[in-house]
């Protein structure tokens, strides 16, 4: 038990320098914007208080009082909003100073004015940060859902607590210090107004979800050294001590690709979801034949942020190949387990694939998992064959999905990234789109009868829709243009288009993009020709970035059958 205690300390003190304080550092700075020499102690007291204490009974508060999910973030994003405006009108800090000493306390020392204040400010910063997750905190905070009032994860969360807490005072006091050799602290309340603006634009950030999408840009250029300490957390001797206080090492061995279909352990099942977003309920029985890619996530973490749009283009590219994603969200704090705050992430991040809700960490639990993020990927049998566990290797992951599919019998893929930079978000990305009457959804004629008809272009094709000219059959998986000359749109935000489509006899065909400027690709010649044939997907556009435009394939020949669109930024 020392050894995860010294662990955590050392994992609080790291993460406290790391990218992931870049959301509360204007906060933390501004503590020293005032004369009052007490208010940075004050207000990194109450954080690790707050953090400590939330961290371990949030969820039960949240049941108890039958409260949304997010009102304590919500809270402390006003209390914060308040320190703000103290900063930047000296009479509301004096008011609220007054306020706070009237707070009924144990003993005269917290009624003292500007004590109480300091550690209210603190307490709503504690509730609001978000670390970095390692192995640590996520033992911690999977112990604190799973066995609530274990002394273990008290002691644990207390050390990784008072680690973070104390860089974050050298940087509340090395901002107050530079302050004050500026001449700029007490001296002028111009810098107290400053700092007030800042803090409340962060509050504003926060009260929208921004704050983690802008953290995770913007700590994209910066060196992330919680990689380094959780090769640490991550050694036998921790992982030992793990076990020991009911965090046992992942139960799935990693088995490389190429060892065989029966090489690993078989995939637990999905078990107490609470929610299924981007998809009606699946099972693990039922994605059988799938290569699937299970990602454990949750969505305020920097690093799982990080890693989406990988898994994402993973998706995009790869889904109509029998390849399938299933985001697990484990929540690591109390306003992650709203299913409106999950859904908002899922538009803001642009996911498509399907999300499970693992509020009470059932799935988590039957992988035995301890990481945020940690992928699992399984093959065609049902069969873990690899895992990988925080950021990077993304080139290695893909490698391992094409060999997989290869494996199941998927002889031609699209080509892979050819490097890890990181494919961008794209905001309203059209999702994959369904041609065959089972799963049409996006026809601009509405629902088609299947078998043989006359079709015409409408006259604007609205966003995300396609639409057929000519003769076409619908059949339950596709539709086939009928006669010469047929031609099918698609209004597309993207910066690549797919389309799965087979010829029995090469059919060639033309591409045309209105509305942006695309270039050739590995099946599309820099003229617009195309030639159908195999059962495959055809990589039909990409543009130089993500645009809306419309693709139109003229077929000059009948024949050719077209099943999905897919779409990659």
């Amino acid at each position: 038990m020392v050894l995860l205690i010294v662990v955590a300390f050392v994992a609080g003190l790291v993460t406290a320098v790391s990218p992931c304080v870049l959301p509360i550092l204007p906060i933390v700075l501004a503590t020293g914007a005032d004369g009052d020499r007490r208010r940075p102690y004050l207000v990194i007291a109450g954080l690790i208080a707050s953090f400590s204490f939330f961290t371990l009974a949030s969820v039960q508060i949240i049941d108890a009082l039958n409260l949304p999910s997010s009102t304590l973030r919500d809270v402390a994003i006003v209390v914060i909003a308040l320190f703000g405006l103290t900063l930047l009108v000296p009479a509301l800090a004096v008011a609220w100073e007054r306020a706070t000493a009237r707070i009924p306390a144990v003993g005269a020392s917290l009624a003292r004015p500007g004590v109480a204040g300091g550690l209210i400010t603190g307490v709503g910063l504690g509730l609001v940060w978000t670390p970095c997750a390692g192995p640590i905190l996520g033992a911690i905070t999977s112990l604190a859902i799973t066995q609530p009032g274990s002394t273990s994860t008290l002691t644990l969360v207390v050390a990784y607590a008072i680690g973070a807490g104390l860089p974050l005072l050298a940087i509340a006091l090395g901002g107050r210090a530079a302050l004050a050799r500026l001449h700029l602290r007490s001296a002028s309340a111009r810098a107290g107004q400053v700092f007030g603006v800042v803090v409340l634009a962060t509050a504003g950030l926060m009260a929208v979800g921004a704050d983690t999408t802008i953290s995770a840009d913007l700590t994209s250029a910066l060196p992330d050294w919680t990689n380094t300490l959780q090769t640490l957390e991550r050694s036998n001797p921790v992982q030992v001590a793990l076990s020991d206080i009911g965090v046992g090492p992942a139960s799935t061995t990693a088995v490389r690709s190429g060892s065989g279909p029966q090489g690993g352990p078989t995939a637990p099942e999905f078990t107490g979801i609470d929610h299924w977003l981007n998809s009606p309920p699946l099972t693990m029985a039922a994605l059988q034949g799938k290569v699937v890619l299970v990602d454990f996530w949750t969505y305020s973490c920097i690093n799982c942020i990080r890693t989406l749009p990988y898994v994402e283009s993973w998706y995009q590219k790869y889904g109509s190949e029998g390849f399938v994603v299933v985001g697990v969200h484990t929540p690591e704090f109390a306003f992650e387990h709203d299913t409106a705050n999950v859904a908002a992430a899922i538009t803001r991040f642009g996911i498509t694939y399907p999300v499970a809700q693992d509020n009470e960490y059932a799935t988590w639990t039957a992988y035995n998992n301890e990481y945020w993020p940690a992928d699992y990927l399984i093959d065609a049998t049902g069969h873990v064959r690899d895992t990988h566990f925080g950021e990077g290797d993304y080139l290695q992951t893909e490698a391992e999905i094409r060999s997989l599919l290869v494996e199941a019998g998927q002889a031609a893929l699209p080509s892979p990234a050819v490097s890890e930079a990181t494919p961008p978000f794209i905001q309203n990305e059209t999702p994959e789109t369904y041609l065959g009457t089972n799963r049409v959804d996006s026809f601009v004629g509405g629902q088609p009868q299947a078998g043989k008809g006359q079709f015409s272009f409408p006259g604007q094709l609205p966003d995300d829709q396609f639409a057929v000219s000519g003769t076409f059959d619908f059949q339950p998986e596709y539709v086939v243009a009928s006669d010469t000359g047929d031609r099918l749109e698609m209004s597309f935000m993207a910066r690549d288009v797919y389309l799965v489509m087979a010829a029995d006899s090469p059919v060639q065909a033309s591409v045309a993009v209105v509305g942006a400027k695309a270039g050739a690709t590995e099946d599309v010649s820099a003229g617009g020709t195309l030639v159908i044939g195999q059962a495959r997907l055809y990589h039909l556009v990409h543009l130089d970035a993500p645009a809306s435009a419309v693709v139109t394939i003229t077929f000059n020949s009948p024949g050719a059958r077209a099943y999905a669109f897919t779409f990659g930024g």
